[in-house]
């Protein structure tokens, strides 16, 4: 704590809120919180979305129009509205925030996995594989999921950078977690005194935009 309204300095390199909080203190805790989020909604939305997607590609027809049928009608919900309804409905829990994008962000991954699945399925080794009487699940995580991972990551990418750019725009507007800092609530806060303390509102919104621009380059790399 120290006086209000500081702008950087050596003592404060990010500055101080209007309650005298260290900015830098502030941002680095409300990164946890943020990363917290996107971590657990790409987690939920890989796993979910490469075991959906092999099975659609290895499955029966009518399993993979099944399947592919509920992903167009996931991808055909509004998932920021969807996170909007759950905060108003049960609160503006973190975890709910992250299993209600998770949940919605899955059918991305699985088409992009069902894709590649497809193309595999016709290769030798899978045909191999086939006649000697593996089980379809052997398979899967044997000889289909080693390929199709890195470009399933990096579609992961998308996901925990939009992650981001959800969580901070829900808090934003109030619809956050009210327990815990978050650099959309360090936003939020900061634009009440958008003249007076440019920092507090400028420095959370580069850490957002730079976070979610090193994710995406870092996904397409791999």
């Amino acid at each position: 704590m120290s006086a209000p309204f500081l702008p950087p300095s050596l003592v404060h390199p990010l500055g101080t809120d209007d309650l005298g909080r260290d900015m830098l203190a502030a941002l680095t805790q409300g990164g946890r919180t943020s990363l917290m989020v996107a971590t657990v909604t790409a987690l939920l939305a890989v796993g979910l979305g490469m075991v959906i997607g092999m099975a659609a590609g290895l499955g029966a027809h009518w399993l993979d129009d099944l399947l592919m049928r509920t992903a167009d009608m996931v991808l055909s919900l509004p998932a920021l509205l969807v996170a909007i309804l759950v905060a108003s409905l049960f609160g503006g829990s973190s975890l709910n925030l992250a299993l209600v994008l998770g949940l919605t962000r899955w059918p991305t991954i699985a088409r992009i996995v069902r894709a590649e699945t497809l193309s595999l399925r016709r290769s030798d080794f899978v045909r191999s594989s086939v006649a000697v009487g593996s089980r379809p699940v052997a398979i899967a995580f044997r000889h289909i999921l080693p390929h199709v991972s890195p470009t399933a990551l990096s579609a992961t990418g998308i996901v925990f950078g939009g992650a981001i750019l959800a969580e901070a725009a829900l808090a934003f507007v109030g619809l956050g977690d009210p327990a815990l800092t978050s650099w959309g609530q360090l936003i939020a806060a900061g634009y009440a005194f958008f003249d007076r303390a440019w920092w507090m509102w400028a420095f959370p919104a580069l850490a957002l935009c730079c976070t979610s621009a090193l994710v995406a380059v870092a996904a397409n790399r791999e």
